[in-house]
């Protein structure tokens, strides 16, 4: 077993021959078929990540920090974009236990969620369905379209909307969101529609555990101060809802996302920054912080100043979170994107497991904060132990 040889250790030797053995060792169950986890394309994408995040590193290098990151992997459950931006890689063991890194988190949000029943994942990450249960508070039209049957279903939308955002029906991190315009297409509705369908193929073969469904939609319209940050991105608030142990709704650490340089999606991994937000007062609390570690306090574009920035109309967001929670009773954690239009907030998207960004804001970790709001601790030495994927290992 695993746990005979995983232990904590920092010496670098120790550490790449238990990571060597955990590439060799680990498999996993996929619909009961156990099959290695790492494969040279696992091992590949790793290396070209650390790549990303590191340019200037030597071929030597970056493979010590693969075997370093598979080691932490499964000590810790971090993956290797947060050893970079939590800088992680240069912390010690009691250190790295503070965060409420992405598979412990996915533990805590389990545990949150679990009275959601099996499919508590897919109602919140499939967007058009999410769509259809909160419809009222996304003050938008929303359609979705899987093959050329849809077309007038589609004509209908173009035809009232021509430029709109389309969206991978159960994709995350602003991955393959951008604008659409019909400009191009004028009134060739069919060929348009399968401009977009093709994307979806496209991201369903490079992704098969994605679908190939597309949404799309009105575009946002934000209020005016709102805009002012950044005119072409949409300035969402993450305000993450969190059943406290009190059994109250808590927005544990919200966080704005703004985009720069003309970007239209704004999240800290890409063209954009995120800075924390006062839950109290809606009044932003830090500078701008983006993965990259670039820290901005003004913003480059605009020149506004980040820090003491005021989101309007927060004591309405705090209720509107009540509201859209009260829609789904049966989930203790939610992590909400939500725009300010001139008629009031509404509904961006709706996050399964949303990011702990506080976390990379104040660099530290906030475990033991969250254990204290909802009143409960994951009680097992290693994050994989009741994953079912990974417990015959």
């Amino acid at each position: 077993m695993i746990k005979d040889y995983l232990k904590i250790t920092d010496d670098p030797t120790e550490i790449r021959r238990i990571a060597e053995r955990l590439v060799k060792d680990i498999t996993i169950n996929i619909k009961g078929n156990i099959k290695a986890f790492y494969t040279p394309l696992m091992l590949k994408k790793m290396d070209e990540e650390i790549q990303h995040y590191s340019p200037e590193t030597t071929l030597e290098e970056r493979e010590e920090l693969r075997y370093k990151f598979i080691y932490d992997y499964w000590v810790y459950g971090c993956t290797v974009d947060e050893e970079f931006y939590l800088h992680l890689k240069n912390k010690t063991d009691a250190e790295k236990r503070e965060y409420i890194v992405r598979q412990l988190r996915n533990i805590y949000v389990q545990h949150l969620n679990w009275n959601a029943g099996p499919d508590r994942v897919e109602k919140l990450e499939d967007k058009y369905r999410l769509y259809q249960i909160l419809k009222p508070y996304y003050k938008r039209d929303v359609i979705e379209i899987r093959t050329l049957e849809d077309l007038e279903l589609f004509t209908a939308f173009a035809k009232k909307h021509k430029v709109f955002v389309v969206k991978p029906a159960d994709f995350s991190f602003g991955i393959g969101v951008h604008k659409f315009s019909m400009d191009s297409f004028g009134e060739d509705y069919k060929a348009a529609m399968e401009s977009i369908l093709s994307e979806g193929e496209a991201i369903h073969e490079k992704h098969p555990s994605k679908v190939s469904r597309m949404v799309l939609e009105e575009l946002i319209q934000q209020d005016e101060t709102m805009a002012s940050l950044h005119r072409d991105s949409v300035n969402a608030i993450r305000a993450t809802a969190v059943k406290g142990k009190d059994e109250q709704i808590h927005i544990y650490h919200p966080w704005i996302k703004v985009g720069i340089r003309g970007s239209f999606v704004a999240t800290a991994a890409q063209d954009g920054f995120v800075s924390e937000i006062d839950p109290t007062t809606g009044c932003l609390m830090t500078d701008g912080f983006q993965e990259t570690g670039e820290v901005y306090t003004h913003h480059p574009d605009t020149g506004i100043k980040i820090k003491g920035f005021q989101i309007p109309r927060w004591n309405e967001l705090k209720e509107f979170v009540n509201h859209i929670m009260a829609e789904l009773p049966e989930y203790g954690y939610i992590g909400w994107d939500l725009v300010l239009t001139p008629d009031g907030w509404c509904v961006m998207e709706g996050n399964y497991s949303g990011e702990f960004m506080f976390q990379l804001i104040n660099g530290c970790g906030y475990k033991k904060d969250f254990e204290e709001l909802i009143g409960w601790k994951y009680d097992k030495d290693f994050w994989w132990e009741d994953a079912e994927r990974f417990a015959h290992n």
